[in-house]
């Protein structure tokens, strides 16, 4: 097998993954120890996809975009290998690649996201833009009368829902704009829809999926039937024409890396360290933390990109991950806001922006970066009162998380 190893008085830094946590994690070493690292981007994919729009496609208000990794990689100085990681050896800091090269590093960075399984045999297993397609036609038999009823299920509560909140409020809408008598139903283990955000947003939530006409049935799981799904507690028939359901998620198969042995997450500490590997971080949906949300992928990633600066030299206090949650939900109308964090655990949620720039994916590095490059983005400051929620995100800093 051939090995590469920098020759550069730099330290080498391998970023595995290319996706939300490992970009942020890559831009934010430029910015924090851009002259003290060396930064490989190592990732399977040619294109880093904004897949929270994947929900938009099906029903023509937006698309998932991609943004070429070799145009990112070169934009802060990063090399970029074309690979997918087989095993990681800590103690030799080195990392098997899937074509059998082998690459060297002084730090690894693990990002490579989790693994979505499908959830409900015989259900549209909504992933991310590859499903896109399949929405389109259920949204296509809707409208021409073949599907009257539809069961939106979120199989778990590791994950993140609030994609399926915006699939049911968009059926709805396009039912309602095509004259369409259908029946929702969202079935959730949430105890109230997105309770995640806390009483507030969710409370919003619940009263814009009734006024949308989409029921929602908390604290309940769903298993597959034929014509619909079952129900449990209680094991009560839900009949439904078509079921849409969030994927199970589950950890990487990385050899090398601990894993939790029932969902097979990476468990890191709150600087993002692996346990038990020196040298060795993680951020994102491959760890134990169990809300799967690009913001907050950003966030470990930018705990973890200050951890490695300071290992490195650079004048940077590392400080532990602490979540703060942002989700931006469609509608089909104006977006809702919705924020949560330890601070007010009733949240918080508006019908405009609670952050600037005002994307889907809000991160301190990552999100300037991708909302600049969107069709008709505002590229100027942010609106008359907006400079304190712009502070927060570009420049707050990670604080323990609970629990």
């Amino acid at each position: 097998m051939a090995e590469h190893r920098s020759s550069a008085t730099h330290g080498d830094v391998v970023i595995a993954g290319g996706g939300v946590a490992a970009l942020e994690a890559l831009m934010a070493l430029s910015d924090l120890a851009r002259e003290r690292v060396r930064v490989t981007l190592v990732s399977p994919e040619p294109d880093f996809v904004h897949r929270p729009l994947a929900v938009a496609e099906p029903f023509a208000l937006g698309e998932a975009r991609r943004y070429p990794l070799r145009e990112i990689a070169d934009d802060f100085g990063a090399r970029l290998v074309r690979a997918g990681v087989r095993a990681v050896d800590a103690v030799a800091r080195r990392i098997e690649l899937r074509s059998g090269d082998q690459l060297g590093d002084d730090t690894l960075i693990l990002a490579p996201g989790a693994r979505a399984l499908p959830a409900l045999d015989g259900a549209l297993t909504f992933a991310g833009p590859a499903a896109a397609p399949a929405m389109r036609a259920l949204v296509d038999d809707l409208a021409e009368g073949r599907v009257t009823s539809v069961a939106f299920v979120v199989p778990s509560v590791v994950g993140w829902s609030l994609p399926l909140y915006e699939l049911a409020l968009l059926t709805a809408r396009e039912a309602a704009r095509r004259g369409r008598p259908v029946e929702l139903t969202l079935v959730s283990p949430e105890p109230r829809p997105l309770a995640v955000f806390g009483p507030r947003p969710s409370a919003a939530v619940g009263e814009l999926l009734e006024a949308a006409g989409v029921r929602f049935a908390g604290g309940t799981y769903a298993e597959s039937e034929p014509g619909g799904v079952r129900l449990s507690p209680g094991g009560a028939r839900l009949a439904a024409d078509r079921v849409v359901a969030l994927p199970l998620v589950r950890g990487p198969r990385l050899d090398g890396v601990p894993l939790d042995p029932e969902l097979g997450f990476i468990p890191v500490d709150r600087h993002g360290r692996v346990e038990g590997l020196e040298d060795v971080y993680a951020a994102g949906d491959a760890t134990t933390y169990a809300v799967k949300q690009g913001g907050l992928a950003a966030q470990q990633a930018d705990a973890v990109a200050q951890h490695v600066a300071a290992r490195h030299g650079a004048p940077v206090e590392p400080l532990p991950f602490r979540p703060v949650l942002r989700g931006m939900l469609f509608t089909g109308g104006p977006a809702r806001f919705l924020r949560s964090d330890a601070a007010d655990a009733a949240g918080e949620t508006a019908a405009g922006p609670l952050w600037w720039p005002p994307f889907k994916t809000a991160g301190r590095y990552l999100a300037p970066y991708v909302f600049a490059r969107e069709p008709g983005a505002d590229r100027g400051p942010p609106p008359p009162g907006f400079a304190d929620v712009e502070l927060a995100l570009q420049e707050d800093v990670p604080a323990p998380a609970r629990g």
